[in-house]
């Protein structure tokens, strides 16, 4: 005969198997090596890439932009629509040259505006009295590197 087991209120609020430990599955360790990827930088630019060149009379500075208006410029078989853009840049260090203000007034060519709210090292061009034209640039999160002679 078999036998019936009974459980007593105690006994059934019980739980009767005890819980496995917890291990990572294949999919878990697939997951974690997947976003740790996406979370590597991108390859850095070459040396020749982040080596700005500058003229014996431009002005070297890392500072950051408020862009300001955009006027158009019309050129022949131009896809993408280049002007001027004007901006303020609040130089936040001198690299090369001197008698600079904190806050200029400048202006680049260009199809879009530079980012704002981050750092560039710019190569500037005095164009007049008190204005200034950026000829060339890098994002400082680049690690750009200033050429060690003029041209």
């Amino acid at each position: 005969m078999a036998a019936v087991a009974t459980l007593s209120h105690r006994d059934a609020r019980q739980p009767r198997v005890l819980p496995r430990p917890v291990r990572p599955s294949l999919i878990c360790v697939l997951m974690a090596t997947l976003l740790t990827a996406a979370c590597v930088t991108a390859p850095q630019a070459s040396l020749e890439d982040r080596t700005l060149r500058f003229g014996c009379n431009d002005i070297v500075v890392v500072g950051s932009l408020k862009n300001g208006a955009f006027e158009p410029v019309e050129i022949d078989q131009d896809l993408l629509g280049h002007g001027w853009v004007s901006a303020t840049l609040n130089i936040r260090k001198l690299v090369r040259g001197t008698g600079v203000p904190r806050v200029l007034h400048v202006a680049y060519f260009a199809h879009t505006y530079m980012r704002e709210g981050r750092d560039f090292m710019l190569v500037l061009a005095r164009a007049g009295a008190n204005e200034y034209r950026i000829k060339s640039g890098q994002l400082m999160s680049l690690r750009p590197l200033l050429a060690s002679r003029c041209d």
